[in-house]
């Protein structure tokens, strides 16, 4: 480096580290075309033929990666990969001798090829000569992100039909699959072809991305900018004025989750949905008497290895009902219960017709998505009655007792709300569902 540049770069002027920066690349290239001339080099001369003229047998290695990695002392993978990659620009004349003559480095060089590489034993010669012609050209103008979207364009051309067999795979490798409990979380996996994955992609976006239009947005927060789109971990910080309620918490990853929550939960319920044991769907929970009630101990769900609070048992219970089991020390059932819905089908219809959704302002879940919630809880003896029932998402009915909002039935008989911030409390409002935030019809 000292040799190549007299002084150091800090004390570069704007043109001379640019005309600097340019010469390094071109440099690098030419190492790079060298390099996979090497390897292409040792590959060649490691052919199992050659018994113990092999190269790789003489310098004390089996494959010619491992004779390159001994003599050059880079990592293993990058002696993989150069070799890899010198086999693949074999089947690429235009681009090998592009690499050759230091007019593209390994990057661009691979860039280029993995979109052609699928079409390349498929394509007319001279179409995919003309091809790399046209490419080579480009990446001499333009930065490597454009190059490639021609290269893909390029694909195309080369073989218009070879999208397809691609697909059929895919769809062949499709799959879903839910792991074990660990730590309070259950991790999932999953692969979905593009046509699947973008209607789940668009509903998801509906309702976490505030560009995807007013009327399905979340309270807007910092962490939903495009530009955040890259880490969807991102939480913003709790705010709240007297007439701007708290902003949505939650990062967009956790905003997917919860969508993704509730359509499945909708789905149980849906009257299409086939049934099990002539039930929908049902969360199974488990839990003693006295925790249930007093909301505090744990509670076990069927088929989940890790238990649950009596809290959620309850919340859970508010929206499928629960039936009560009295058994003795040895485990046998002494008396089976009547079952007791928290809410009948046909309230949770009103409350759809009445709230249209979760009241909580700027969240945009449907009511179909919704469980219910009781404005004056049973234990305190709040009736299962339409007037002390209101609907609320699964995150602000988890959030309800506990974050900044309250909520009690005014005099008209329509749920009315209120928020926290800092000491003071605001004054109470109707709590309609309002997901542009617009505040004026709820006062």
């Amino acid at each position: 480096m000292s040799a190549l540049l007299p002084v150091s770069l800090a004390v570069l002027t704007d043109d001379p580290l640019v005309g600097f920066a340019q010469a390094v690349e071109e440099a690098g290239r030419v190492l790079d075309g060298l390099r996979l001339g090497v390897a292409r080099e040792f590959d060649n001369r490691t052919d199992e033929t050659l018994g113990e003229d092999s190269l790789a047998r003489k310098l004390g290695a089996k494959r010619p990666w491992g004779a390159l990695e001994t003599v050059t002392r880079t990592s293993a993978k990058d002696a993989r990969e150069r070799v890899a990659e010198a086999r693949r620009l074999a089947k690429f004349a235009v681009l090998e001798a592009a690499v050759e003559a230091g007019v593209l480095g390994r990057a661009q060089a691979v860039a280029i090829m993995e979109p052609l590489l699928p079409a390349a034993d498929r394509a007319d010669t001279a179409l995919v000569e003309a091809a790399c012609e046209n490419l080579v050209d480009l990446s001499k103008v333009l930065p490597a992100t454009a190059v490639v979207e021609a290269a893909e364009a390029w694909a195309l051309v080369l073989d218009p039909d070879g999208v397809e067999p691609v697909e059929k795979a895919a769809v062949e490798k499709r799959f879903f699959r839910l792991g074990r409990a660990k730590d309070g979380l259950v991790k999932f996996s999953g692969a979905l072809p593009v046509e699947q994955a973008a209607a789940v992609r668009a509903l998801l976006d509906a309702y976490v991305n505030p560009r995807a239009g007013a009327s399905v947005m979340f309270t807007p927060n910092a962490a939903d900018d495009s530009n955040d789109v890259e880490d969807g971990r991102q939480k913003p910080m709790l705010t709240a004025t007297e007439t701007e309620p708290p902003t949505d918490t939650r990062t967009p990853d956790q905003k997917r989750a919860d969508v993704m929550h509730a359509v499945f939960a909708a789905a149980a319920r849906a009257p299409e949905t086939p049934t099990m044991g002539g039930s929908h769907p049902t969360v199974l929970v488990v839990v003693p008497k006295d925790d249930f009630e007093t909301g505090h101990g744990a509670a076990r769900i069927d088929g989940e290895d890790e238990p649950v609070s009596a809290k959620t048992a309850k919340r859970i219970a508010e929206t499928g009902g629960y039936q009560e089991v009295q058994i003795d020390s040895a485990g046998k059932i002494l008396n089976l219960g009547d079952t007791k819905r928290c809410a009948t089908v046909w309230q949770r219809k009103a409350l759809a017709v009445r709230d249209k959704g979760c009241i909580i302002p700027g969240c945009t879940m449907p009511a179909r998505w919704c469980e219910v919630h009781h404005i004056r809880p049973d234990r305190d003896g709040g009736p299962t009655d339409i007037l002390n029932l209101t609907l609320l998402c699964w995150f602000h009915h988890n959030d309800i007792d506990t974050g900044p909002y309250q909520l009690r039935m005014g005099d008209d008989r329509t749920p009315e709300i209120r928020w926290t911030f800092g000491s003071h409390a605001t004054e109470w409002i109707k709590a309609i569902h309002t997901p542009k935030r617009d505040l004026s019809t709820a006062t």
